[in-house]
């Protein structure tokens, strides 16, 4: 019973951290889309701080990039924790109250 119970918590626990992954890869995507669509703007801010354009535009690429990689760690996370919940579901024993 107790291992039963284990079993429907970790499928629970598997479930919210899907739930969480692809809040955060949802996040990633748009966070991306609106660093790149104020690219100018971006570029601008930091020349007011007194860099060159060339220098302004290298930061604006590293932070895209770094973003990038970001997102798709959290696109790598999201892809973990969706087998982990398939393999906890297809192994999960169906109770006589579920049949």
């Amino acid at each position: 019973m107790s291992l039963a119970m284990d079993t429907s918590e970790s499928l629970q626990a598997a479930a919210q951290h899907v739930a969480q992954a692809r809040r955060v890869v949802v996040q990633g995507e748009q966070g991306l889309q609106l660093l790149r669509q104020s690219r100018a703007a971006f570029i601008h801010s930091l020349r007011a701080t007194g860099l060159t354009y060339a220098q302004a535009r290298i930061k604006y690429d590293n932070c895209v990039e770094e973003q990038r990689r970001l997102h798709e760690a959290a696109v790598h996370d999201l892809q973990y924790a969706e087998r982990r919940y398939q393999r906890l579901s297809s192994s999960t024993p169906v109770s006589s109250a579920d049949a």
